[in-house]
């Protein structure tokens, strides 16, 4: 499954940019393993994945993180209307094909984020990008 659903969630995330004060593109992640004792915390998911330590730790649901590129779209922008349904899709992708999905964010001003949830072979895996907040 997984190698499946990373075939398609990097067919919908080519080209979009998580918007920002920096716009920055979307990738492929994967933790094997990382889905032992699924779902858990925020900071639990940072120390798995090796985040620095005291780094501030964030989560959000899938709506709120999707929300700048979905239900935000300035109706005059022609380019953010065309490519909204990519985002609508790949949003719904991660939300069916991933069990518990979560969203966390760590880190300040380059925040890392990441859109992840089970897999269903036992590890984690969803997509990454970086949110500038200054």
């Amino acid at each position: 499954m997984s190698s499946d659903l990373r075939s398609e969630a990097e067919a919908l995330s080519n080209g979009l940019l998580y918007t920002s004060e920096s716009d920055r593109p979307f990738e492929w992640f994967e933790l094997p393993g990382g889905a032992a004792g699924w779902p858990y915390g925020a900071d639990e998911f940072a120390r798995r994945i090796g985040g620095q330590a005291g780094a501030p730790v964030e989560e959000r649901t899938l709506d709120r993180f999707f929300a700048p590129h979905i239900e935000s779209v300035d109706p005059s922008d022609a380019r953010g209307q065309e490519v909204r349904p990519r985002y609508e899709a790949l949003k719904t992708l991660l939300g069916t094909k991933l069990s518990d999905v979560r969203v966390f964010r760590i880190g300040h001003i380059e925040i890392d984020c990441y859109v992840v949830g089970g897999d269903g072979r036992g590890n984690l895996a969803g997509v990454r990008t970086v949110a500038v907040e200054t």
